[in-house]
């Protein structure tokens, strides 16, 4: 088998660039690899369909160009997935709902899969998700429910949860996450993969869904030399999105001057003492990887209504976003686990609303000053045991089982990293910094895996290589 020790020295995708630069493999070959272990994986549900013929056609594309001699792409001949809220040009956008279950296919790439096909990636199938991305699961009435690799019966989060199994299991070499309230930053916590939201008004989207200064794009990797290379060609202005700066985020120059430990960004209720042992453990590590002392909270940074906030603006938008009409003529077609979300949404009053924008600034303002230029926050991501793959019947998953709303409410950027176990399923460890050091938080989280190396696949899965 072959070694993991290049992966780890420099990623995933830097290794399988250069099979395919010597001739070892092609991308005709990667492909068809990619498309049998997904058929052999069927039992997770994580990849709900294939486009074999476009993609086979797109690898033999790359394979000509790359005999011709052209310049190749970071992600040349890599095959990737797309999360099915996402649209992909010649494929069905479902959101994992009954209601588009027949939608026809997209006229057009949305923007991060136009960024994969200019990095050189196949784009060779979609995702698992739940309805909307509505919840911390990957379940829903159109394809059923995603499991964990790490074990069956098991959820791989949400909402993202189906491109993170499917990373997870071996399946692709790429696959795509967005992030409103953890979509990305949770799955990659119970699947053992990096995840991350980026700093708000870094990473664009020409076809940007409501709440754009929310919600994002969210890479998730492997290594954290692939999730560099994602951000790399990730993070970018893009035309028509109002809440992007002009320009990438730049490396940080400031060493990390403090290291905040605490149990919950917001919120109050204490943790489950496997939790808590899990995130002692991961963040004293952290703290030694940077060479940094570890500074514990028993307090959270923000009171409760941080996470109220979020979802006050949140939930009126996810509605808006799916239209009013819409839900009131397909009521009987929704999932009952995302009703009541949908129906917070649509009670909320424009004062209510209004109110919540500008209580927004009151928790960002908080998070500045504590986390400076130079300080970095660390908490668990996931603040709950691992959790069914249907989540918790008939309600909401509770907003308290993670750590990860209230930093799409702020702005500021936040990355989960794999950081041990609790009960055979993976620990993250959530490490946050001050807005725009989104590649910083990148290369600290690097010299923590450097010492503290996590599996590169699930057990009984092997890494996407030759």
């Amino acid at each position: 088998m072959t070694s993991t020790d290049p992966i780890r020295r420099n990623g995933l995708y830097r290794v399988l660039a250069e099979h395919l630069e010597r001739g070892d493999t092609t991308a005709v070959a990667l492909t068809t690899a990619a498309l049998e272990r997904i058929d052999a994986a069927a039992e997770l549900n994580a990849v709900v369909a294939v486009n074999n013929e476009e993609a086979l056609a797109q690898a033999e594309h790359s394979d000509a160009l790359r005999a011709a001699g052209a310049a190749m792409g970071p992600l040349a001949g890599l095959p990737a997935l797309v999360k099915d809220n996402t649209n992909v040009h010649g494929m069905r956008t479902t959101h994992g709902s009954l209601i588009y279950a027949q939608a026809p296919p997209a006229d057009h790439d949305d923007t991060v899969v136009t960024q994969l096909r200019n990095a050189g990636a196949i784009i060779i199938g979609k995702t698992n998700l739940s309805e909307f991305a509505m919840e911390a699961i990957a379940d829903n009435l159109v394809f059923g429910a995603t499991h964990n690799p790490w074990r069956t019966g098991i959820s791989p989060g949400g909402s993202s949860g189906g491109s993170a199994a499917a990373l997870s299991a071996g399946l692709a070499a790429v696959a795509t996450g967005t992030d409103g309230g953890g979509s990305s930053r949770i799955p990659a916590a119970l699947c053992g993969l990096l995840g991350m939201k980026p700093t708000s008004g870094v990473l664009g989207n020409r076809y940007a869904q409501l709440p754009v200064e929310l919600s994002s794009n969210g890479p998730m990797a492997t290594t954290t030399a692939d999730l560099r290379v994602l951000a790399e060609i990730m993070l970018t202005a893009q035309p028509g999105d109002p809440s992007c700066v002009q320009g990438p985020p730049t490396s940080w120059a400031d060493p990390v001057d403090t290291v905040i430990a605490v149990p919950r960004i917001a919120g109050s209720n204490p943790l489950p003492a496997a939790i808590e042992s899990a995130f002692t453990a991961a963040a004293l590590a952290f703290g030694e990887s940077i060479g940094r002392p570890v500074t514990f909270r028993d307090d959270a940074l923000l009171d409760e209504s941080a996470d109220e906030t979020w979802a006050t603006i949140y939930s009126p938008e996810d509605a808006f976003t799916v239209g009013w009409d819409v839900i009131e003529s397909n009521r009987e077609l929704l999932d009952s686990r995302v009703l009541p979300w949908i129906d917070q949404g649509m009670r909320t009053t424009m004062e209510q609303y209004l109110r919540a924008r500008r209580d927004r600034l009151g928790h960002v303002l908080i998070l500045d000053e504590i986390l400076g230029t130079s300080n970095i926050v660390l908490s668990p991501t996931v603040t709950t045991a691992a959790y069914p793959v249907a989540g918790h019947p008939g309600d909401l998953m509770p907003i308290d089982s993670f750590n990860t709303a209230a930093l799409n409410l702020t702005g500021h950027p936040a990355l989960s990293a794999p950081a041990g176990f609790v009960d055979g399923i993976p620990f993250g460890l959530q490490v946050i910094g001050p807005r725009g050091s989104d590649l910083w938080l990148i290369d600290l989280a690097a010299r923590f895996e450097a010492q503290n190396p996590w599996p590169l696949v699930a057990e009984g899965y092997e890494v996407f290589v030759p």
